[in-house]
């Protein structure tokens, strides 16, 4: 459900705790910004990073964590996180026993970034998945191949990824998860997503995470809908269509794999406007625009949080 978290503080750290931290400074169109950081270790944990601002940008001083939550609880991140109360609990004890660090309460930190997350169980087509998935297009983002690994549809400050879990993190006990996972990094989107105008951890819902990876889905055209082997899509667009129309429409679908709306257009001579609408009669049928090249088609993602209570 969530992963990585950044959050911040209007808090100073004292001069002596200060003394274990490492300054460091930056060239901004106003002169140099300073910073301390402290990265601190552990044997058997991965711990928080932390920055001090001693005048940021609104001329307070801040103080920021980040760290990914799963990890800092389970030891892992391809576990999610069943309860953020349960959750905070455990970071603030952990948070407590890191020494030149001021005290803190997670509860009270304001999210400035954001990974929210669903791990759907796919057993041995996490690779068909990523296959289909990265031949799709999300309006107004770029489209980022990771080869055999991933794919990523970013904007400046939001990005959706589907990847292997199991590659990812290298964790046997993670095969057959598909990861989906969405990282927000404007606060004012995390303002938006979370209707506060200081979000923290515990305005977070299964429904607005739920609502949020949902929406993603729907933007790819796979929520609720099933990805079709070239066969079905035939099948499924001359039944919707009439034979004549859905022959056309399964061939316009098949010449759309791995290539961009502006690459097809050119291809088959048509104004953009023309090829939205015969798109747009692939997907009122119920099919992404992508295929895969198993023998059956593969089922539709959803996401339900309820399993992890």
């Amino acid at each position: 459900m969530i992963d990585t978290i950044r959050v911040k503080y209007h808090i100073r750290p004292t001069s002596k705790q200060l003394e274990a931290w490492t300054i460091r400074s930056v060239e901004t169109q106003t002169g140099k910004r300073y910073s301390l950081t402290y990265n601190p270790t552990s044997e058997n944990q991965v711990l928080p990073r932390y920055t001090y601002y001693p005048l940021g940008y609104d001329n307070t001083p801040i103080l920021t964590l980040e760290f990914s939550l799963p990890k800092l609880v389970f030891g892992n991140n391809y576990q999610m996180i069943s309860s953020v109360e349960n959750a905070m609990i455990d970071t603030n004890d952990i948070l407590e026993k890191i020494p030149n660090t001021p005290e803190l309460n997670i509860a009270d930190g304001i999210l400035i970034r954001l990974d929210f997350c669903y791990n759907h169980q796919v057993g041995d087509a996490v690779d068909d998945y990523i296959k289909a998935i990265s031949n799709l297009e999300y309006p107004h983002r770029r489209t980022k191949h990771h080869r055999f690994e991933g794919v990523e549809f970013r904007a400046k400050h939001k990005t959706t990824k589907f990847y292997g879990k199991e590659r990812e993190s290298g964790f046997v006990e993670a095969h057959g998860i598909l990861r989906q996972e969405t990282t927000l990094l404007d606060a004012k989107d995390i303002q938006k997503l979370l209707r506060s105008n200081s979000p923290a951890l515990l305005d977070l819902s299964d429904k607005i995470i739920t609502d949020a990876l949902k929406e993603d889905l729907r933007k790819l055209g796979l929520l609720n809908n099933s990805i079709a082997t070239r066969d079905t899509a035939m099948e499924t667009l001359c039944n919707t269509h009439g034979e004549y129309a859905g022959v056309y429409y399964s061939g316009l679908l098949n010449d759309k794999i791995g290539k961009s709306k502006k690459q097809l257009v050119k291809q088959i001579k048509t104004h953009p406007r023309s090829l939205d609408r015969r798109l747009r009669k692939i997907v009122q049928s119920g099919l992404p625009l992508t295929l895969t090249d198993r023998e059956e088609p593969l089922p539709p993602l959803n996401i339900d949080l309820s399993p992890i209570r």
